[in-house]
């Protein structure tokens, strides 16, 4: 009976290895998993939802916790508020920093903000506002790299979490240019939705005709004004801001 004993105690001994090996290749698969959820560029809306969590939380935090810098919104607002009291010479529109120097859109844009930060002062609301339309660009470019099919998911850590200037133009300095890169980037999902084709070229002449179009009926009231100030100051390439930086 006991060579017996001794037989099954070998077979114990030999089975043990299969299930190291099991349990290995368990972890292996996991381990897989999730890695994939960094690398496999299909997983990169998944993940982008809970970073898009993650930048809610973090804007709010700024907002609340980080002082405010004031750069350009006292000037922005203070160029809006002469076209509100009437002013439609581009000319005499001006604020801290100079003249104004930017398309009529941005006057419409800020005079709603005007109204609705009660004539600028009510500061943290245009943060929120920021904040908005920080998210809403995250949520289009993160659109584009899932369309493509081509960005790993780990690509969006580097991108949120070394963004700290992306943050304080949008959510501390309130610049216009956010205004612009949200309608861009939203322009650009608009392609990738669409379907390209080689007469597409032939339409560009009719693209440029509808753009000239939308500024000339953004301005008009500038243009029946003062139309020389107006060309000059809006689409001034070479301008120069008074405000000097120590």
């Amino acid at each position: 009976m006991a060579p017996r004993k001794e037989f099954r105690s070998n077979l114990n001994v030999i089975k043990a290895p299969k299930k190291n090996t099991k349990k290995w290749y368990e972890n292996y698969v996991e381990w897989r998993k999730l890695s994939s959820l960094l690398t496999d560029p299909r997983k990169l809306f998944l993940i982008g939802r809970l970073f898009i969590i993650l930048e809610i939380v973090l804007n709010v935090l700024v907002i609340e916790r980080v002082p405010y810098t004031e750069i350009d919104w006292k000037a922005y607002m203070q160029e809006v508020e002469g076209f509100l009291n009437g002013t439609l010479d581009y000319s005499k529109l001006k604020g801290d920093t100079g003249p104004l120097v930017y398309p009529a859109g941005f006057v419409y844009i800020f005079s709603i903000l005007y109204f609705i930060t009660e004539h600028g002062t009510k500061i943290k609301i245009a943060q929120y506002f920021f904040a908005v339309l920080y998210i809403v660009l995250l949520i289009l470019v993160f659109r584009i790299y899932a369309k493509t099919k081509k960005v790993p998911p780990y690509v969006l850590i580097i991108m949120c979490c070394t963004s700290y200037r992306v943050h304080s133009i949008f959510t501390l300095r309130l610049f216009n240019d956010p205004v612009a890169m949200v309608l861009l980037f939203a322009s650009l999902n608009a392609f990738l939705d669409d379907h390209w084709y080689l007469g597409r070229m032939f339409k560009t002449a009719i693209h440029l005709f509808i753009c000239a179009l939308i500024q000339l009926i953004l301005g008009l009231p500038f243009l029946l004004n003062n139309p020389f100030a107006y060309i000059k100051n809006a689409f001034n390439l070479g301008r120069v801001f008074e405000f000097k930086w120590t």
